[in-house]
């Protein structure tokens, strides 16, 4: 690998690894999603260091080129992380459809104990019209 080329890749590692931690910083990702960011990135910085790994993992699959294996990498890492992302996207979607089903429970549960509770006011209302009107009859 050329040294410009281990400088640039070394350089995109870091930023990808500083940009995480930023982005962890301002809040905008949880740690428990930058996990998997933060050795992503580390990877990238070890192959981007250390040259040997990456000449003996080029020569190992039969790639000519070994930053074409940097590559590589960086896109397995990318649809490993889409597919962990899928699979808490799938399962918050699933809560989230279970409490919109608990949700609308609970508001015609709220709707029923007020239907029964302004009932219950109008028949309290209308007993001390009744009340009266009978003191009326039988006075």
């Amino acid at each position: 690998m050329t040294d410009r080329v281990q400088v640039v890749s070394l350089a995109v590692s870091v930023l990808l690894l500083l940009v995480v931690f930023e982005l962890v910083r301002r809040r905008k990702l949880t740690e428990e999603y930058s996990f998997l960011w933060i050795l992503c990135a580390l990877a990238l910085v070890l192959l981007s260091i250390r040259r040997q790994i990456l000449d003996a993992t080029a020569r190992w699959l039969g790639v000519y080129y070994p930053p074409a294996v940097l590559l590589m990498v960086l896109i397995l890492m990318v649809f490993v992380a889409s597919l962990c992302f899928s699979v808490i996207v799938s399962r918050q979607r699933q809560q989230i459809e279970r409490l919109i089903e608990e949700t609308a429970i609970l508001a015609a549960e709220v709707r029923e104990l007020r239907r029964g509770d302004v009932q219950s006011r109008d028949t309290a209302a209308a007993a001390p019209d009744r009340d009266l009107a009978a003191g009326r009859r039988g006075a």
